[in-house]
């Protein structure tokens, strides 16, 4: 990463008005100076007092190749498929916001200062050189904004438990630095309430001895899940599934393929803001500066009305990318693109024996 004053790139506005006046403050400013230089003895500079600008550019030197062969098959996801996968957004992005991949325009928004980091040892499939990944480093220790960086995505009728009919699912893949608690709450992988009750919301987050707790909440009733301890370990990327089903108020927890046994945690305890209906991700809602997560965030996504199977699952465990039957590095992945290729080994049927007369038959 390298950094360099903005203010040295700075452009005056292409307004005439805006110009003139620029031009005329700058003559005024010459001309009083002038007058209190003649004042002085030694002639000694003077400084104004002013207004600055503190600003950084960041720069980052990951890069990727990708060798087509083209023999390769590669077939589309499910995703996005414009009914259930309602939110789709991944760690790959540093602006103020990062886009919704399911055309949804549930979009995320970035608070703080994370970093862009090399995500290995994950693998998407899709590169042949270089980088694999890359995933979003939240609240590294000794940053100016430790616990105070995480992700919202605005409340929508389409993230909420509330009214569902049929059931939610809910897909995160994040690897944790640390299991501590912070601010005397479990690590929040994600937290949203649809009402101010609330009556329907759902949380999910980790303990410290590695137990991974999930709680939702539909109509009023509680339907609240645990895994054994030490199921989350620090440093380990995880690829974890949260299905409900409204028909018999099924909740099941796959993590990397695993359908985890579940007991009962308890009741949670919600942010305590409780008119704001966000999704959160990486720390408790509004109003309770705590549970911050130190650790890496890859891909969130959402199916409302669709309950995801055991197959399913299986099938995004294998490929990274898409619920759909299809194997590891052949997802098709739309608009993108490589820098590398390479020539292709001509074909052993080009040998002197089959440029004959004999060989070039109808």
């Amino acid at each position: 990463m390298s950094q360099f004053n903005i203010r040295n790139i700075r452009e005056i506005s292409n307004d005439p008005l805006t110009k003139f006046t620029n031009q005329l403050a700058k003559k005024l400013s010459k001309f009083l100076v002038g007058q209190e230089l003649d004042k002085l003895e030694n002639k000694e500079d003077i400084y104004s007092d002013g207004q600055d600008i503190d600003s950084v550019v960041k720069f980052h030197t990951y890069s990727s190749q990708t060798k087509f062969d083209g023999i390769t098959q590669y077939f589309p996801p499910f995703e996005p498929d414009g009914v259930y996968n309602t939110c789709w957004i991944k760690g790959r992005n540093l602006g103020n916001t990062t886009p919704d991949l399911s055309t949804f325009g549930n979009v995320g928004t970035i608070i703080g200062d994370p970093l862009l980091i090399d995500g290995t040892p994950f693998d998407y499939g899709i590169h042949t050189y270089g980088i694999k990944s890359l995933a979003t480093r939240f609240n590294r220790p000794l940053s100016d904004l430790e616990n105070s960086e995480y992700m919202y995505i605005p409340d929508a009728t389409n993230m909420q438990v509330s009214g569902i009919a049929t059931g939610i699912s809910y897909f995160i893949r994040f690897r944790l630095k640390s299991l501590a608690q912070q601010a005397s709450y479990n690590r929040n992988l994600f937290e949203k309430i649809d009402d101010n009750t609330p009556s329907n919301g759902v949380k999910v987050c980790v303990d410290s001895s590695g137990r991974l707790m999930v709680y939702i909440k539909r109509a009023g009733t509680e339907y609240n899940k645990q895994t054994a301890t030490s199921t989350i370990l620090v440093d380990t990327v995880y690829d974890v599934w949260i299905t409900y089903a409204v028909s018999g108020n099924v909740v099941h927890v796959y993590v990397n393929n695993v359908d985890k046994s579940l007991t009962d945690p308890g009741s949670p305890t919600w942010h305590t803001t409780l008119t704001d209906h966000n999704m959160d991700i990486f720390r408790r809602g509004t109003g309770s500066d705590s549970g911050y997560v130190y650790g890496d965030f890859y891909d969130f996504e959402l199916f409302r009305e669709k309950v995801i199977s055991a197959a399913e699952v299986g099938f995004h465990y294998t490929n990274k990318w898409t619920i759909a039957d299809i194997a590891f590095g052949k997802v098709m992945v739309t608009n993108y693109w490589a820098t590398y290729t390479e020539a292709g080994v001509p074909s052993t049927s080009f040998t002197s024996t089959s440029f004959t007369s004999g060989s070039f038959t109808a």
